[in-house]
């Protein structure tokens, strides 16, 4: 394990993830994440999904093989426990306070090699004391043949297109509004933003996740059941990536001690491009 820090504080944990177990699609992740004040923003393991962990790269599906854990989608049954997970293996790493840099290979469920991924997640202060800003990038290299990249939704669950960089954030149990930058639905959304604010005991969180303006993802959100969301890599039709070429994935996050309201949610992601 590893921290990011700002200043002395630890306020993002990384485990490799090699030991989860195989039907969980073992990959590296980050938990706990916290605001500056030590308000934990993610959770691992849950009861509602055991393969959900904190802040990933959980694509659901590529080539057939899983890499977001657990059952998958068979339509027009429903969820089975197939086995077909993948996992993703550190090459190679180069992890400082500030900034984790990463080559993973992705094996199939037969141990095959299906892509190549050179990850980069940094922290960063901004220059309001309160909050600070994760930035992961991801960039999966077709370099064994074409990709073909799936979700629930590209095998017939409609509005199931979830499956990408995602933080799974909290349970259901605490209240949590979602807003997005042009004030409409956040279910398939592509605003450039999505705010998420919680109401908590100790006070209310925000957490204000981002994707650069011309590579907007649709988002997958949940408020209900659990609280999660992320960038959709193939919200309603499966995404191929041509051999020899590569695909970027992006997820930034304002991490904040207190509310956060549309309008200063706009003046941040400003700031969030900037740091680019």
């Amino acid at each position: 394990m590893t921290a990011l820090r700002i200043g002395a504080r630890a306020v993002a944990t990384h485990h490799d993830g090699q030991d989860l177990a195989a039907h969980l699609s073992p990959r590296p992740y980050l938990h706990p994440v916290t605001t500056l004040e030590g308000s934990v923003l993610t959770e691992t393991g849950p009861e509602d999904h055991r393969h959900h962990y904190g802040v990933s790269n959980a694509v659901v599906e590529v080539n057939g093989h899983m890499f977001w854990g657990g059952a998958s989608y068979v339509h027009p049954t429903g969820y089975e426990m197939l086995t077909n997970h993948g996992r993703q293996v550190p090459r190679s790493a180069d992890l400082t306070d500030h900034r984790i840099t990463q080559t993973l290979e992705w094996l199939g469920s037969d141990g095959s090699h299906v892509l190549t991924e050179d990850r980069e997640i940094t922290a960063d202060l901004l220059p309001e004391r309160s909050a600070w800003a994760l930035r992961w990038r991801s960039t999966l290299h077709a370099d064994g043949g074409d990709l073909e990249l799936g979700s629930p939704a590209t095998r017939g669950r409609v509005g199931a297109g979830y499956g990408g960089l995602f933080w799974r954030l909290s349970s259901a149990s605490i209240p949590t509004t979602a807003t997005t930058a042009d004030g409409g639905p956040p279910l398939g959304s592509t605003s450039p933003w999505l705010l998420l604010t919680q109401a908590r005991e100790t006070g209310p969180v925000a957490l204000l996740l981002a994707q650069p303006r011309e590579q907007v993802l649709p988002w997958f959100v949940r408020t209900q059941g659990y609280v999660g969301a992320g960038p959709a890599v193939a919200w309603d039709a499966p995404r191929t990536v041509a051999a020899g070429t590569s695909l970027d994935l992006h997820l930034w996050a304002l991490l904040v001690d207190g509310d956060l309201s549309p309008e200063s949610a706009r003046t941040h992601y400003d700031l969030l491009e900037q740091l680019r």
